[in-house]
């Protein structure tokens, strides 16, 4: 799916804020004493002594530091810091301030130890809570983090950027519900400040609440006569989403009569007119020479991204794959430079499904722990069903298809499962040991996590869907041995080309879809993994094919209904009108699941097949198991 980066301007993004325990907020200053020295005289024999500080060249140094630190002057900040430290080792405001510079430059567990050692020596400095919490956010330590931003609440629960924080740290972690109270808290902190409703807008962006994203956009430009133009490029891609296509555009004609240059305005404006002139060869002209007329040598990764996005698919659409694969590739060009994928772990994902392969042998399920049956149990109505696939597999065409059944409830691209798999030390070998007891508490916590999205175990049968879950189907399995699957396919080399072509912000596994090459090569090792379980372990699963999807709705639908223990309904017939009903779709896909299904996207990738060639060797045994052709 598509993240909102997060705001600028009116929200602008978090950088560590430095408040000493004394309360001053940092300002530039001079060094103490003359030509910038250090206080301080030589010792026996001219051998240099301790410095000596007093508070006013102590309260000086700090000041200098945390402005440094401030204006991303990370070395000179450090050595403020240390010419404090020098005189006085444990300093707690030193200690903390190189504490943030270590945050700056990405080595958050270095930072979590610094800043630690201060928050001891000052337990009642609110600041020092909150930065620490930042640390520990940076590290994935959610629970530390969050007892951290507490801790920071029980001394000053007016402080807005506890609630700044502790809602950037639930939006990253996908519990939107809870980062938006959050917000909402710093919004009544600092009412006449944008910031507050900007990052809620976030939220509610990336939740797919992108009715409440209008709304906090439209708050947001409240205290402006002149409206600022980052809200109102985020409220006209609100409405984008939401199909107000009209009002989408008149935004973003606003944006651009006085920022003809501005990405996200002419992102919005050129998919807007695509939507509504679909496949008209003068529209797309013009939109081509529009963009193309553009230097985007200025533009930022985050602003280039955007841009060769939306010119790659204009030129897609008109028929020029190879312009068209120019511009997505130079598109994820630009998303490798962002900067909040600077400190990613590229080999994650694979190294997990990796480590998921060696576990799921013959040999080590032969030593599993038995567990007893399933019986009919409190708490939900029927199985777990999990919808899973290899991205753009047609996973949100299905999931559209099936939420429209009154009987059914879909949970879109929500982390549900992370936290059964958090709940399990040293997963995934802890399965092997997992007993009846174990089992059990993980089931609750998944039942308490659909609860608390929402969703009706006793009235309706719940859909988790979440593509890549399929790597975790042993997990599902152990813990769930009477969940149903519900697998979307789609010819390989179609999936692997569709995932290259998306503008996905990157996470562990999403990094690995900006070459063709490590599209194709997660592909295979994802499917190996999937081929590898259905082998070795029982699972109750039914296949969706989306080229058969497209092409009779019908006769692919009703068997995964039966399937569900469901009766057809023709509520499912217009997946169209339940997406625009709907208004959350969350996916990339949103533009086109919201009109009448089409077959145009089966086979593309033949259209690219010279660009393609490369990675066909890696995806030819999988095209071939799975009946597709060359």
């Amino acid at each position: 799916m598509t993240k909102s980066p997060p705001p600028k301007g009116p929200g602008k993004p978090f950088k560590p804020g430095f408040v000493p325990q004394g309360g001053f907020r940092p300002t530039v200053g001079l060094p103490p004493s003359a030509g910038g020295g250090l206080p301080g005289m030589a010792g026996p024999g001219g051998r240099p002594a301790a410095p000596v500080l007093n508070e006013a060249d102590r309260r000086r140094l700090l000041q200098l530091g945390g402005a440094h630190l401030a204006a991303g002057r990370l070395e000179h900040a450090a050595k403020a810091a240390a010419a404090v430290l020098q005189a006085e080792p444990k300093n707690p405001d030193a200690l903390h301030l190189l504490g943030l510079v270590a945050l700056a430059n990405g080595a958050a567990d270095k930072a979590e130890k610094m800043i630690a050692t201060a928050a001891a020596l000052m337990p009642h400095h609110v600041n020092v809570w909150v930065n620490l919490g930042n640390a520990q956010r940076d590290q994935g330590k959610t629970d530390e983090a969050l007892i951290s931003y507490q801790r920071a609440e029980s001394i000053n629960p007016a402080y807005p950027d506890i609630f700044l924080n502790r809602g950037q740290l639930y939006k990253d972690i996908a519990r939107y519900s809870e980062a938006i109270e959050a917000f909402e808290r710093l919004i009544a902190l600092t009412p006449g400040e944008a910031s507050g409703y900007m990052r809620a807008a976030a939220a509610a962006n990336d939740a797919g609440l992108f009715r409440e994203t209008v709304r906090y956009c439209r708050r947001a430009l409240e205290p402006f006569a002149e409206p600022p133009v980052q809200i109102l490029t985020v409220l006209a891609a609100a409405h984008e989403r939401l199909g107000e296509l009209d009002e989408a555009l008149a935004i973003a004609d606003k944006v651009l009569a006085g920022h003809p240059s501005n990405a996200p305005a002419l992102r919005v404006w050129a998919r807007a007119q695509r939507r509504l002139r679909k496949n008209d060869p003068a529209l797309l002209r013009d939109l081509r020479a529009r963009f193309e007329s553009v230097d985007a040598a200025s533009y930022s990764p985050a602003d280039g991204r955007l841009f060769y996005s939306e010119l790659a698919q204009i030129c897609d659409e008109a028929g020029d794959t190879a312009k068209a694969f120019e511009y997505f590739t130079l598109m994820n060009a630009m998303t490798d430079r962002l900067p909040e994928i600077r400190n990613l772990d590229r080999g994650k994902f694979s190294g997990e499904v990796d480590e998921l392969s060696k576990l799921f042998t013959e040999r080590n399920l032969r030593g599993m722990t038995a567990l007893p049956a399933i019986g009919k149990e409190a708490g939900h109505s029927a199985a777990p069903v999990f919808l899973v696939g290899f991205p753009r597999s047609g996973t949100t065409l299905l999931d559209q298809i099936l939420d429209a059944h009154p009987d059914v409830q879909v949970f879109e691209e929500l982390p549900l499962l992370r936290s059964v798999r958090n709940a399990l030390a040293a997963y995934p070998k802890s399965l092997l040991t997992l007993d009846a007891a174990g089992r059990q508490a993980l089931r609750d916590v998944y039942w308490e996590e659909l609860r608390k999205a929402g969703a009706d175990l006793e009235g309706k049968t719940v859909v988790n869907k979440m593509p890549l879950d399929m790597i975790h189907a042993g997990l599902i399995a152990r813990v769930f041995p009477e969940a149903k699957f519900i697998l979307a396919l789609r010819h390989p080399a179609d999936c692997v080309l569709s995932c290259f072509m998306q503008d996905f912000v990157p996470n562990g596994a999403m990094v690995n879809f900006l070459t063709l090459e490590g599209s194709a090569r997660l592909y295979d090792s994802v499917f190996t993994l999937w081929q590898q379980y259905r082998k070795l372990l029982p699972l109750d699963v039914q296949e969706v094919r989306y080229e058969n999807l497209v092409a009779d709705l019908r006769a692919e639908v009703e068997p995964v209904l039966r399937f569900l223990g469901l009766q057809w309904n023709d509520a499912v017939s217009d997946p169209a009108a339940h997406a625009l009903q709907r208004g959350t779709i969350r996916t990339p896909s949103y533009s086109q699941v919201t009109q009448p299904i089409y077959s145009s996207s089966a086979e593309r990738w033949r259209r690219y097949e010279a660009q393609m060639k490369p990675v066909l060797p890696i995806l030819a045994p999988h095209i071939d198991r799975l009946d597709y052709s060359l």
